[in-house]
C-alpha cells in the first residue's frame, strides 16, 4: 500500500514538472537588430547618449555640454511622475528664456506621447529605445528618476523619487 502511494506521488510530481515547464514562457526569438541609440564616450560627458524626441528628431546629450542638465526618467502609468510634471514645467519655464538650464524628460516604454499631451509637459521629451539602453546606462530601477548633470558633463546627483519644486531648485543650484 505504501509503495503504491509513493509511486502515485512520484508520478504526480513528474506530471506537474512536465506541466509547469510546458507553461514557462519561452525566450523570445531574436529579432533582427534594429538601429538603437547606443551610449557613447565623449570627452567631458560622463554618460552620453543619442535618442529621438517625440517628433523623430535626434538629440545627443554631449551636444549640450556646458549647460547644466536635469534628466527626468518617467513612465506614463506612474502617479509620482505625473505629480512631478508641474514642478519640472515651472523649472523649465524659469530657465527657458536664458537657455541656462535644460530639463529633459526621458520616457520609458509605451504611452509617452499621450502622457506628454495629457499632463501638459512643456520641456523636451525623448523616448528611450525598446531595450531601455539609456535607462540602463543611468541605473534607473524605479521612476521618477532624476539625474543632475553639471556644466562639465558630470553627474552630481541621482534621485529615484518625486521631487518638490524647492528640492529641484536646491539640486539645480549644485550644478550651476
Amino acid at each position: 500500500m505504501m509503495k503504491k502511494f509513493s509511486l502515485l506521488i512520484m508520478a504526480l510530481c513528474v506530471i506537474m514538472l512536465i506541466a509547469v515547464t510546458g507553461c514557462m514562457p519561452t525566450p523570445p526569438t531574436p529579432t533582427p537588430p534594429t538601429p538603437t541609440p547606443t551610449p557613447t564616450q565623449t570627452p567631458g560627458m560622463e554618460k552620453n547618449f543619442t535618442l529621438l524626441d517625440l517628433s523623430g528628431q535626434s538629440f545627443t546629450l554631449s551636444d549640450h555640454l556646458g549647460k547644466p542638465i536635469v534628466l527626468c526618467f518617467f513612465m506614463s502609468n506612474c502617479p509620482a511622475c505625473k505629480s512631478e510634471v508641474p514642478h519640472l514645467n515651472s523649472i523649465h519655464q524659469k530657465y527657458a528664456d536664458s537657455e541656462e538650464l535644460m530639463v529633459i524628460g526621458i520616457g520609458i516604454r509605451a504611452g509617452i506621447a499621450e502622457f506628454v499631451q495629457s499632463q501638459g509637459v512643456q520641456y523636451l521629451v525623448l523616448q528611450d529605445d525598446e531595450d531601455e539602453t539609456v535607462s540602463d546606462l543611468y541605473g534607473v530601477r524605479s521612476v521618477p528618476h532624476n539625474v543632475f548633470i553639471n556644466r562639465q558633463g558630470r553627474i552630481t546627483r541621482q534621485i529615484s523619487r518625486s521631487l518638490s519644486e524647492s528640492e529641484l531648485e536646491q539640486y539645480i543650484n549644485e550644478i550651476f
